[in-house]
């Protein structure tokens, strides 16, 4: 009789094993499919032909530094537009230096009242437009740069602007931009939400 019970006990061992890993290959498979289930969402934003443009009508070096966005669209699209900007200074060996001199940025922008007034930043390194840039429209961000400090003369600075513009409405920017801009029709003001 004792032989019959040691025997039983070598059997639960055996069996217990084998139902772990079945459940472990059970749980690898739903993992696995689950990981290999995919969803395609289409957008439908309607988007036209976008034909924005950035104008640079600069002087070399210093002084006037006059950039503009126009909407070169001739059709009835008009469009919600952001711009960045970046400066740089470079050393003659081409490396970075910084852009501030005892506290003070080392050149002054001299923005338009359009970029003062009807452009807000998002905190995320873009300015983001008040208004939507009609079809033909342009708007000025700026008519000059002038260097403070003297000692940065010999240095190379470079003034970078970048934008995009999608079709003006509101799903578009939620879509594309991850932001919530509420337009008015009548007027063409565009009201953003950070």
């Amino acid at each position: 009789m004792k032989r019959l019970k040691e025997k039983k006990s070598k059997k639960y061992l055996l069996i217990t094993p084998v139902l772990a890993l079945a459940v472990v290959g059970v749980g690898i498979w739903v993992v696995y499919a689950m990981s290999r289930n995919t969803t395609n969402i289409i957008s439908n934003i309607p988007v036209g032909t976008n034909s924005v443009q950035i104008i640079d009508n600069s002087d070399a070096g210093f002084g006037r530094k006059e950039v503009s966005f126009v909407n070169n669209n001739t059709s009835d699209i008009s469009v919600l537009l952001r711009i960045g900007y970046s400066e740089t200074w470079k050393d003659s060996g081409g490396n970075a230096i910084s852009n501030v001199y005892n506290g003070n940025n080392v050149v002054t922008k001299t923005w338009t009242d359009a970029f003062n007034n009807d452009f807000v930043s998002g905190g995320d390194g873009w300015y983001y437009y008040k208004k939507l840039l009609a079809p033909s429209a342009t708007v000025k961000v700026i008519t000059a740069i002038t260097l403070d400090e003297p000692a940065y003369a010999a240095y190379d600075y470079d003034l970078n602007f970048r934008f995009e513009a999608i079709r003006g409405n509101a799903t578009a920017a939620t879509q594309l931009w991850s932001k919530t801009a509420t337009i008015n029709d009548e007027t063409g003001a565009v009201t953003w939400a950070f």
